[in-house]
């Protein structure tokens, strides 16, 4: 949780510097989403290059895999961040939690691609 209270420092001390404290909660959730995506969008083209690496057998596993930890990333974050449960910035909490779990798989899936080659 450290890791996450950490990224939202960052987020809001980069819209202070960025906005002269212009930015809206829902702006900042704005911002953690589009953040999100880029890396989701990383995460998919590493996936699908570590896909083309594998026999059959092995990407029907890492697509089972990859399915559940999308479903245990999105548990997990659900998972930290219930303690601000109805508070304004669960959202940004949520999503920057997913970015860093995502990060990480990322890092994962590039070493998987490394021991294939």
């Amino acid at each position: 949780m450290t890791k996450i209270y950490s990224l939202v420092v960052f987020f809001f001390l980069t819209s202070v510097c960025n906005h002269a404290f212009g930015q809206t909660q829902a702006e900042m959730n704005q911002t953690a989403i589009a953040s999100y995506k880029i890396v989701d969008a990383e995460l998919n083209t590493t996936y699908n290059k570590l896909l083309k690496t594998l026999s059959p057998k092995e990407r029907k596993l890492l697509i089972t895999a990859q399915k559940h930890w999308i479903a245990f990333r999105d548990a997990h974050c659900a998972f930290e961040v219930e303690e601000f449960d109805g508070g304004s910035i669960q959202p940004l909490l949520f999503v920057t939690c997913k970015e860093e779990c995502t990060r990480n798989r990322i890092e994962e899936l590039n070493e998987s691609i490394r021991r294939k080659k």
